[in-house]
């Protein structure tokens, strides 16, 4: 398995080369696939990605993914199983920031496969589609809404708690608002949407962990383009910052950062500040305790 021949380098000329276009020996790869992966690594991902597993560990299992698909991809494969190895390289390839390869994803899974295996799109993959057109294009929402316009109200309901959220997500993020992207971007926010599997099959379970993860990966990617941008205002508009209570509480909410609320990364106000000031954008205030001078763009 691990020498299998890829359909597209193989062209069927390299022996064994059409091997993945056999539905048998795309199941074998599969679990092949999973056991790379690691069963306990499956049951945690969220422990794997705080992490940060080597970019080439990450680039090695998007690849085993990639073959795959491939060989379904040439049976023209549209079953449960074909939706299940798209929908779980999604999901990695989202965690493992990879947005060439969830591109490319994408543009073969929804909705083309799901018509086709007459499966219905999970809100997880919907999601997961809008929120990559958000950071790929960031600040502009041109490729959202091309792609927010092809979703049928079968596929996102415009009447959902779903559309609505990604729909003020979208507007607070276009208007500026930071204050409401903060509190659209919290996991209380969203989690909601992506509902907790009760069946017996622990692969469906799995991947509904798996999806979760992967939406939440990608609100924190856009939270922290949001914050960069949301900097760059303040540092124009303010020549001293102060370390009062008040005030801390409401850069934190400007700046997206970790507060008991949000569910993200963790980064506190106080050591995102120590950062900007490596960066040369902050200094303390000579003679004041606890104010710190802005450092003008030159």
């Amino acid at each position: 398995m691990e020498h299998i021949a890829s359909v597209s380098r193989s062209s069927g000329l390299e022996q064994g080369g059409d091997a993945l276009k056999d539905s048998k020996v795309q199941e074998q790869y599969r679990v092949f696939v999973g056991e790379k992966v690691g069963a306990s690594w499956r049951s945690q991902l969220h422990k794997f990605w705080a992490e940060k597993q080597t970019k080439d560990g990450q680039e090695n299992i998007l690849i085993l993914f990639r073959k795959l698909r491939e060989g379904i991809f040439a049976s023209k494969r549209s079953d449960a199983f074909a939706i299940e190895v798209y929908e779980t390289s999604l999901c990695l390839s989202s965690l493992f920031d990879s947005p060439i390869q969830t591109s490319s994803i994408l543009s073969h899974l929804l909705p083309e496969l799901y018509t086709s295996a007459s499966i219905q799109p999970p809100i997880s993959s919907v999601l997961i589609l809008l929120l990559h057109h958000l950071i790929a294009g960031y600040p502009s929402q041109k490729t959202y809404f091309e792609h927010l316009s092809c979703l049928s109200p079968n596929v996102l309901d415009r009447t959902s708690e779903a559309y609505s959220w990604i729909s003020n997500l979208a507007t607070s993020l276009r208007t500026l608002n930071y204050i409401k992207v903060e509190a659209l971007s919290r996991h209380d926010a969203y989690r909601q949407f992506l509902s907790i599997s009760k069946s017996s099959d622990e692969t469906n379970d799995e991947l509904v962990r798996l999806s979760q993860d992967a939406v939440h990966a990608l609100v924190e990617r856009l939270r922290s383009k949001a914050r960069d941008k949301a900097w760059v205002v303040l540092r124009s508009a303010y020549r001293e910052l102060s370390a009062s209570e008040e005030t801390q509480t409401w850069m934190a909410k400007c700046l997206l950062l970790s507060t008991e609320q949000t569910s993200g990364s963790g980064l506190s106000l106080q050591e995102w500040m120590d950062g900007r000031c490596r960066d040369g954008h902050l200094r303390p205030k000579e003679g004041a305790v606890g104010r710190w001078i802005v450092c003008k763009v030159r």
